[in-house]
């Protein structure tokens, strides 16, 4: 690739560092990803891709920040996902275009599967929580309705934990991927 192209693509690597380590800060300390990192971090998007590749990167970066809304609304009406996460994933899609989000996006939920078992070994509550989606499976089967999974403002139930950092894990294990295989021309 030329050495624009290699800058451009540093540049979003570089700004999606950052989005992902403000969002993880907040998230750590305060339960929640703050609107104005996530704004940010689609705004910035936008404005990299429409500078860099003009009106198709700006309708690209457009496209990869609603894929994720689009694909992971569910998720937030059952209650099994915040509404931060799935900001963090737009604005990250948004900076890094399509392709890159519709691949992070399970490999992220891969490092949040791998992170919770983790968490449920450490806090102890692994039968526990096992228990719980099993009743929740059982409940949604024979009602046949879109039941709330877990009440996501109580934090106090040992059934949560931060995403942002699964979130982050999924798009370094990409980008890891991207660069082992041919270096930024994958990109």
């Amino acid at each position: 690739l030329h050495k624009k192209e290699d800058e451009n693509i540093l540049l979003k690597i570089i700004s999606l560092i950052f989005l992902l380590s403000f969002a993880i800060a907040g998230d750590v300390r305060r339960y929640r990803i703050s609107n104005i990192c996530t704004a940010a971090g689609l705004i910035l998007g936008l404005a990299i891709n429409g500078v860099m590749d003009g009106i198709p990167g700006l309708l690209e970066s457009m496209l990869a920040a609603v894929i994720p809304f689009a694909a992971l609304i569910i998720l937030f009406a059952l209650r099994i996902i915040g509404a931060g996460d799935i900001k963090l994933f737009c604005a990250a899609g948004a900076i890094m275009g399509v392709r890159f989000i519709i691949y992070v996006i399970p490999f992220s939920f891969l490092a949040g599967g791998i992170i919770a078992l983790g968490v449920m070994l450490v806090r102890g509550n692994a039968s526990k929580r096992l228990r719980h989606i099993t009743a929740y499976v059982k409940a949604v089967c024979l009602s046949h309705t879109a039941i709330p999974y877990t009440d996501l403002s109580d934090k106090t139930d040992g059934s949560k934990f931060h995403f942002s950092p699964a979130i982050a894990a999924g798009c370094f294990i990409y980008l890891l991927i991207l660069i082992s295989g041919s270096g930024f021309q994958s990109f």
